[in-house]
């Protein structure tokens, strides 16, 4: 292994909401997660490319924006083998790699075996796979995690506890607070971090190597197991509440729709109860964290190894009476974002990046760094670069420069706007109070001016790579 090599422990979650977990700031205090922070780089305003898990994951492996792929938002899709990926790149140029966890660059919609896709996913760049799906699929989706619960003969009480919750649709068993059936080591995160910290131990020290160690949690249902169900002792904000102007958006635009989806299923009790089991999955999450980092340090190579942690998109929470993802309010596109530099190449302090960056070319930047050592300097110059962040969904662009933020649809008409410096909570649409705003103040004007010249290159064939997303 060359001095000008790195290796990279990358670390995924789902649904994990980045304010929340903030070092600089946490809502839930998370020790391991804050002391690595310490050493590294901490991004504190991350926005992945898409608030749903699909086209956020597969613009990870890819590196191109969801639009380019042709999918913008969760449906059936599966990512070809010949898909752009930088860690079959890293491969090729002599890195050893290996997934653990979710990927979801395949359809989880029908019944299926996950270990049927580990060739498609070692022709996109990885010697080795042990793939697990989301809660949700794995009633459907088999895995080496779902042999071992058909063994422990606790299938069927997951099965039977998954359909109790969803299949009448959205209802308060959905996001009832009870603790899962499963044994704490089956508990999939839990199994992960086990499965993580055996590929940890058997990395091989004499060539570079990427593991990547992909989280299926917070994702809901909100299932934390009973030990760790009354561990956070930090107090949690009041979910945001909901305002008149998502009401008063055009019929069709995205936010409004999601908001409507939700109209007359939370109370406030429910909301501050899954609120609660949400702080107490991180917690488990964290110290999770806590066990690979720490198995890392026992490594001969750990002073060669960096660390990346961040999501694929949040969770609202019950901000505005929504759950989940799927719009561009805060609570669904801010994620956590953390680089660890390896030992060689430490920072002499930690740094802290206040302004808005994309996760998509940032982690795409991480994997290529890593030929040159796994420098902080080059990712701390890609940031002071960035001029802006562009986020999708459906037919719609966002864009973020500052502390500003305006949605438009695909034919370039702002449908609204929100200045997080005035209104961090979102309570107002700047463009309905003042529709002149985007030609008579400069700060929108240019926000306007990016946004159409983003939808402008969308819009030409050449952006699109190829259209995956089964008609």
């Amino acid at each position: 292994m060359r001095l000008d090599q790195a290796n990279l422990l990358l670390i995924t979650f789902d649904q994990w909401r980045g304010d929340w977990t903030d070092p600089e700031g946490p809502i839930v205090k998370m020790p391991y997660l804050e002391k690595l922070s310490e050493a590294g780089i901490t991004a504190r305003r991350c926005y992945t490319s898409s608030p749903q898990c699909v086209p956020a994951r597969m613009s990870w492996l890819t590196g191109l924006a969801p639009s380019q792929i042709g999918v913008t938002r969760n449906c059936e899709a599966e990512i070809p083998q010949d898909a752009p990926s930088a860690f079959r790149d890293l491969q090729q140029a002599g890195w050893y790699t290996q997934l653990i966890g979710k990927t979801h660059w395949t359809s989880h919609l029908k019944p299926g075996d996950l270990r049927e896709q580990r060739e498609l996913i070692k022709k996109l760049g990885f010697d080795e796979v042990n793939e697990v799906a989301g809660p949700r699929a794995l009633q459907i989706m088999e895995c080496e995690l779902t042999d071992e619960w058909k063994r422990a003969c606790v299938f069927e009480k997951y099965q039977e506890d998954m359909k109790r919750r969803y299949q009448r649709g959205r209802t308060d068993d959905a996001w009832s607070v009870r603790p899962t059936v499963l044994p704490d080591h089956l508990y999939p995160d839990i199994w992960i971090a086990n499965k993580g910290m055996q590929a940890i131990q058997n990395m091989p020290t004499n060539q570079p190597w990427v593991l990547w160690i992909s989280f299926v949690g917070p994702h809901e249902p909100f299932d934390t197991p009973k030990g760790w169900s009354n561990t956070n002792r930090d107090k949690l904000p009041m979910f945001i509440q909901p305002t008149d102007w998502i009401k008063n958006l055009p019929i069709g635009c995205e936010l409004r729709k999601t908001a409507e989806s939700w109209n007359g299923h939370l109370n406030e009790e429910s909301i501050e109860a899954f609120r609660k089991d949400y702080a107490n999955n991180l917690l488990l999450l964290d110290h999770q964290l806590g066990r690979l980092t720490d198995e890392l340090k026992k490594r001969t190579d750990a002073n060669k190894t960096a660390v990346t942690i961040t999501s694929d998109h949040g969770e609202m929470l019950g901000d505005h009476l929504m759950l989940y993802k799927g719009t561009f309010l805060e609570g669904s596109i801010h994620v956590p974002f953390l680089y660890i530099p390896p030992a060689k190449a430490k920072n002499k302090r930690k740094i802290v990046i206040n302004k808005p960056i994309e996760l998509t070319n940032t982690f795409t930047l991480i994997i290529k760094n890593l030929t040159k050592g796994g420098k902080p300097k080059e990712l701390r110059q890609h940031c002071k670069r960035q001029n802006h962040v562009t986020v999708e969904f459906g037919e719609e662009l966002l864009i973020i420069k500052n502390k500003r933020k305006l949605c438009c649809n695909s034919r370039g008409e702002p449908l609204w706007g929100v200045n997080l410096r005035q209104d961090p909570k979102e309570q107002v649409n700047v463009l309905e109070e003042n529709k002149e705003l985007l030609t008579q103040n400069k700060g929108w004007r240019v926000l306007y001016k990016l946004a159409k010249e983003e939808i402008k290159q969308r819009s030409q064939k050449k952006w699109m790579w190829r259209n995956i997303a089964k008609q």
